[in-house]
């Protein structure tokens, strides 16, 4: 092994091998492939060394910690959380050294965390080679929005989120490489992920930092599929009935481990989301055809089309209003449960309470269309845990019932110009009072217009205009 070792030491001494992602190109399948595989690495010369985990005893698979954005204010990385403790990892080998996090791509964007970042593993004595993957700019957006959406990110629609990515250079690879490209302390690798799929993705990182070519690790597992099309509806709709950012609950590790426990089982995913319209992706070529055609050339002396080939896309998204009566007691299911947590304590139902879906989603036989083994252990409302199949979908028809009546109110209330009340949530004496969502009031007779489209209340916290609504301990939500 020692020809392979020095492979990964050259003339300039170490290596530090820097996986900037960026996000939804493979990164996390790579990370787990890299830190499953340590052992292995390290018999070439490699290693790939961990940071503490959130729960005691438990390490990362990745590196993230040492790009949030705190951690980073620190002048001298070197005594910063995690910095720190990646400096006595470095001290402890004497290897070629891979950090793998996709929020450098972005964090790195910043000059002043740029320096500091390049500066503590060039002053650590590693000569810098960054490895960085780029996709072709549709199916990239599309896949980055519906991750947006699992993780609460934000309300915004698709073409709200592609003007954002135009603006801010969300995927442009020049955009993301320049500094990089600038500073003559470091080398850029760039892959194609179109060209890594098929490939693997542990094999093509492998070939990228230079590993001997008889050196091989399995390929990992996927990772983050899409989340389907009833899975972005059902986030969405949780997002908008209880009016603020999820993300920024103190409990939201939990509540976001909930509702992927809830996914599973369901098979959601088989019905893939793509939010790019026609005009969209017409928008997204017009946009990037130059400048990909440039950087394709510039690195791999081809067109973009031959190293990131396009891919068919057709738009598909969920229609809650002319979905069956299964389909809209599934998503009713997760949306309601969610809600109800987000609402309650944090401890109402943790993850461990929650079960999966049917096996085999819809076509799961006598489960058939319903998650009908979702325990709700202490929400009374739902009835005891206890409950099976059979006693619970005449429930689930139930609900669909009432919300079909609660659109019909709608539109007559729509239609005799006053606003639309929905007789689940609303009596005639709660009109005139306002809902808070984040710092701005919305007057709630139940006029959103989310409710008027489908008469479901999005109301999550009513109130008077002169209360405020805020978090108390442990995340729950009071009104003073």
């Amino acid at each position: 092994m020692t020809e392979n070792t020095s492979q990964h030491q050259g003339a300039s001494g170490r290596v530090c091998y820097l996986h900037i992602g960026p996000h939804k190109t493979g990164t996390t399948s790579i990370q787990n492939a890299l830190f499953t595989h340590a052992l292995r690495l390290e018999a070439i010369g490699l290693s790939y060394p961990t940071l503490s985990g959130d729960k005691p005893g438990r390490q990362r698979r990745n590196h993230t910690p040492l790009a949030r954005l705190g951690v980073m204010r620190a002048e001298d990385l070197k005594s910063a959380p995690f910095w720190s403790e990646l400096s006595e990892k470095i001290a402890a080998t004497s290897h070629s050294i891979i950090v793998s996090t996709e929020h450098f791509a972005d964090a790195l964007r910043d000059p002043a965390r740029f320096r500091k970042t390049i500066d503590f593993f060039h002053d650590h004595g590693f000569r810098i080679v960054v490895v960085a993957y780029f996709r072709d700019q549709p199916g990239w957006l599309n896949s980055w929005y519906t991750q947006d959406q699992r993780n609460f990110m934000s309300r915004q629609s698709f073409p709200e989120f592609l003007d954002r990515a135009f603006e801010t250079g969300l995927v442009d690879p020049w955009a993301i490489l320049r500094r990089f490209i600038d500073d003559e302390r470091i080398e850029v690798r760039v892959v194609s992920f179109e060209q890594a799929i098929k490939k693997g993705l542990a094999k093509s990182f492998l070939d990228a930092i230079g590993a001997p070519a008889d050196f091989e690790i399995p390929e990992p597992q996927a990772s983050n599929p899409n989340l389907g099309v009833k899975g972005v509806y059902a986030a969405q709709e949780i997002m908008r009935r209880v009016g603020f950012r999820v993300r920024s609950m103190p409990n939201y590790p939990e509540l976001y481990e909930s509702f992927k426990v809830m996914m599973k089982g369901r098979d959601w995913e088989k019905s893939a989301y793509v939010g790019v319209s026609p005009d969209d992706e017409r928008r997204i070529r017009d946009r990037y055809r130059e400048s990909n055609d440039a950087f394709a050339q510039e690195w791999f002396g081809a067109d973009w089309a031959s190293v990131c080939p396009p891919r068919p896309m057709t738009q598909r998204e969920f229609d809650f209003e002319t979905a069956g009566e299964d389909d809209q007691s599934d998503v009713l299911e997760v949306i309601e449960t969610m809600v109800a947590l987000i609402q309650g304590a944090p401890g109402d139902l943790p993850a461990g309470k929650l079960k999966k879906g049917p096996k085999g989603g819809k076509g799961g036989g006598k489960n058939k269309g319903a998650a009908a083994k979702l325990a709700r252990a202490s929400l009374k409302r739902r009835g005891p845990a206890s409950w099976g199949p059979a006693k619970r979908a005449p429930a689930r028809r139930g609900r669909a019932r009432k919300v079909r009546a609660s659109r019909a109110a709608a539109r007559r209330a729509k239609a005799k110009n006053r606003a639309p009340r929905n007789p689940r949530r609303l009596s005639s004496s709660s009109r005139g009072v306002s809902l808070s969502s984040s710092s701005r009031s919305l007057s709630a007779g139940c006029a959103l217009p989310f409710c008027a489209r489908r008469g479901i209340c999005g109301a999550a916290q009513i109130r008077r205009p002169d209360e405020d609504v805020r978090f108390g301990a442990g995340g729950r939500l009071t009104s003073p």
